[in-house]
């Protein structure tokens, strides 16, 4: 049956193969676990060569990473130990990252609201 651990392309390549061999009407739904075992890969190699080697909609393999990837998460909460102002002031660099965005914010000397910026940023 489909395993959960990392599989190689090979191995997928290999499932897709049998299924289809198997299946019983051409115009079957892939399962799910197939798609999974499909878009598990997308971290070894890049959707064209996965879509072309499963023999897959490009576009159905991409939403359905990208939908993974988009699952709800809880944000992280990061304390922030402001300088006080007769401190010296160096450079901070504040990184955040969702789904489909990334942000980069490099503060020197003053402190902008940075709450009210994460809250907006993070939705």
């Amino acid at each position: 049956m489909l395993q959960k651990a990392q599989s190689t392309l090979e191995e997928v390549q290999k499932q897709f193969e049998n299924w289809r061999r198997r299946r019983k009407n051409r115009r079957a739904q892939i399962p799910s676990a197939l798609w999974e075992a499909a878009a598990s890969l997308s971290g070894q190699y890049s959707v064209h060569e996965v879509s072309k080697s499963l023999h897959l909609n490009h576009t159905a393999l991409r939403d359905r990473i990208v939908g993974e990837a988009i699952k709800p998460q809880a944000p992280a909460f990061v304390e922030l130990d402001m300088i006080p102002s007769h401190a010296a002031v160096s450079e901070c660099i504040i990184e955040m990252e969702k789904a489909n965005a990334r942000m980069k914010i490099i503060l020197k000397g003053n402190y902008p609201n940075i709450v009210g910026i994460s809250k907006a940023f993070l939705g």
